[in-house]
């Protein structure tokens, strides 16, 4: 009976609480209601003079300024009751069957690799990482899974499964925190919510010869931050994460706070400072959640190669919307991009899974400026295809189909296409028009029988002029840097990479590169004077062979030590033939997690 009444006590105080919401909202709604409705009135009967000398926001406009003052309140007032009617819909109508949110998982988290080689065997959790970051709650989730399908994994990865089921488990409310659970620098309880506060740091410094960018010196870098996340049930999850970087070694010459002309640098001495931070909220409602703030987004099928959305990208300003069914998922972003004007990014993917070992997935994306967010860009369902046409052509549209493939366990296959124009009427390899650009992989974990390792193999083209755009203003990029693979456009590359995980501390990678490149850039569109055909690696073509070689060891839980090298020859730099350049680089980092 207590828990009767607790039950209908708990849904009187939600609906008290939405009640008092719809009260203050409707009020402030209510009074710019009947605003508007006057401007409706004097609009139909063309009086622009208002009631008074002292009805100043009618008084100074006259005839089309009117009109446009009166179309812009429109919008306004349709935008409020829009975002108003879809909350107290979702809110009001499944007031029961809400469930708690989680964080995201950070992308430097180790888990990362892990949860690669644990979905060549789980397809159906490929859909989770096709966008990232994944939440705690979908990690887990997937660990789970494989706990419970007994999957023939090493004996260093069934000690890794072990340790993270313990980390990405949380306990409840009230309950203590296992002995080889998560480990929180702060924790605190009121009620049934739940405030996780943790302390990161990481060190690195590196060594550096030949022809690299910065030079041939020395560089630390010396991160800490703060990372928070407070769990108010039943549907509500904020979270913020900020953090600080002081480089040194560095010849940074000028501050950077300007937006378009790269992230923020503070300098003090011969020192220099980069922030970091994140900060979003995330309702949880039973068929989607709707997530709002400052976040990582990225979609991929390889964790190497990223043609639509980089996952080396800043932090986003955004709106996003989720939604993940057994056999379907469909994202929605709208972006706000850092640019010297307005300037916006908005996208949306579906992915369906219509068979046990296959997924194929369709996204479009488009760039946007100089004018205020578009209605039909904010409408998640909206082809933005048609859209750009409805609204002038005159935005950067582009299209994505991918697929994986998983032939046996732990073997997946991949592929995906990025378009950026096409016209079927021209040679689609050719003509300059067709900007497309090419991926294909395979994945193999435990390849020829070799139980602790996985291999990745790549190939991906980027044409010319792919990311570019006639606008300056429409560029496929943020902060002066492409939101998709950096390393084009015109160029291609081939990758190779073993990884080998002996223990479940020590894990070693291997990578080889072949890399061509020719002339041009993302901020270099067509011109008149290049021709027709797009000509690609015409004339003069930079080749940069590389290797990579990292070691990284957890020398205590959540505790991480590793040494990289990096070596790269270097033929037609800076495309002059004939020239022929080494570079090495020489890493050593520690990093924490507390």
């Amino acid at each position: 009976m207590k828990s009767v009444l607790a039950h209908m006590q708990l849904r009187t105080e939600n609906r008290l609480h939405f009640v008092s919401l719809f009260i203050c909202h409707s009020g402030g709604i209510f009074l710019n209601t009947r605003h508007y409705f006057r401007l409706l009135k004097r609009f139909l009967l063309n009086d622009t003079k208002g009631d008074d000398a002292g009805d100043t926001p009618l008084a100074p406009l006259k005839g089309g300024m009117f009109r446009g003052y009166f179309m812009r309140c429109a919008r306004k007032l349709i935008l409020r009751f829009s975002i108003f009617i879809i909350l107290a819909s979702c809110l009001l109508a499944f007031p029961r069957t809400i469930h708690a949110q989680s964080a995201d998982v950070p992308l430097q988290h180790a888990i990362y690799p892990f949860l690669e080689r644990l979905v060549a065997y789980l397809p159906q959790h490929a859909l989770d990482l096709h966008v990232i970051p994944i939440s705690r709650a979908q990690t887990l989730g997937i660990l789970q899974e494989a706990e419970a399908a007994q999957l023939a994994l090493s004996h260093a990865d069934q000690a890794l499964l072990k340790q993270y089921l313990a980390e990405f488990t949380d306990s409840k409310a009230g309950e203590r925190m296992p002995a080889n659970g998560e480990r929180h620098f702060l924790r605190y309880e009121e009620g049934s919510a739940q405030l996780f506060a943790d302390l990161f740091g990481s060190q690195r410094f590196e060594a550096q010869r030949g022809a690299w960018p910065e030079g041939a010196n020395e560089i630390s870098r010396t991160r800490a931050g703060v990372r928070m996340r407070a769990q108010l049930p039943p549907r509500l999850l904020l979270a913020a994460e900020v953090s600080n970087i002081l480089e040194r070694g560095i010849e940074d010459s000028t501050e950077i706070f300007q937006p378009g002309s790269g992230s923020p640098v503070v300098l003090s001495g011969q020192s220099a400072f980069r922030e970091t931070a994140i900060a979003y909220g995330r309702v949880r409602l039973p068929w989607f959640e709707i997530e709002a703030g400052r976040n990582h987004f990225s979609w991929n099928v390889s964790p190497l190669t990223q043609l639509a959305l980089a996952r080396d990208n800043q932090p986003f300003d955004l709106v996003r919307f989720d939604a993940r069914w057994r056999k379907f998922r469909f994202v929605f972003a709208h972006v706000n991009l850092r640019a010297s004007s307005r300037k916006f990014l908005a996208a949306h993917r579906l992915e369906v899974m219509p068979f046990s070992n296959f997924l194929f997935g369709v996204g479009e994306s488009v760039i946007y400026g100089k004018r205020a967010a578009e209605f039909e860009y904010l409408n998640p369902l909206m082809l933005y295809h048609a859209a750009e046409h409805l609204l002038g052509d005159k935005d950067n549209n582009v299209l994505t189909l991918d697929f994986s493939y998983f032939p046996k366990r732990g073997l997946k296959l991949y592929s995906e296409i990025f378009i950026d124009d096409l016209s079927l009427e021209f040679p689609v390899g050719t003509y300059f028009g067709n900007k497309l650009a090419y991926l294909a992989g395979a994945f193999w974990v435990q390849p020829f029988g070799w139980r602790d390792a996985d291999l990745r193999f790549e190939y991906a083209r980027i044409d010319p002029f792919v990311y570019t755009h006639d606008d300056s203003a429409n560029i496929y990029e943020n902060d002066g840097e492409a939101l998709g693979e950096r390393f084009g456009p015109n160029a291609d590359r081939v990758l190779l990479q073993l990884g080998y995980q002996p223990h479940r501390d020590l894990r070693f990678v291997n990578r080889l590169q072949f890399h061509r490149n020719g002339r041009g850039n993302l901020f270099a569109p067509h011109r008149e004077a290049d021709g027709l055909s797009k000509g690609f690696l015409k004339g003069k073509v930079a080749r940069t062979f590389a290797w990579h070689f990292e070691v990284e060891d957890q020398i205590r839980r959540d505790i991480y030590m590793g040494l990289e090298f990096d070596w790269e020859r270097l033929r037609n730099s800076n495309f002059i033939r004939g020239t022929a350049n080494t570079r090495r680089r020489a890493a050593f980092f520690l990093r924490a997690d507390f």
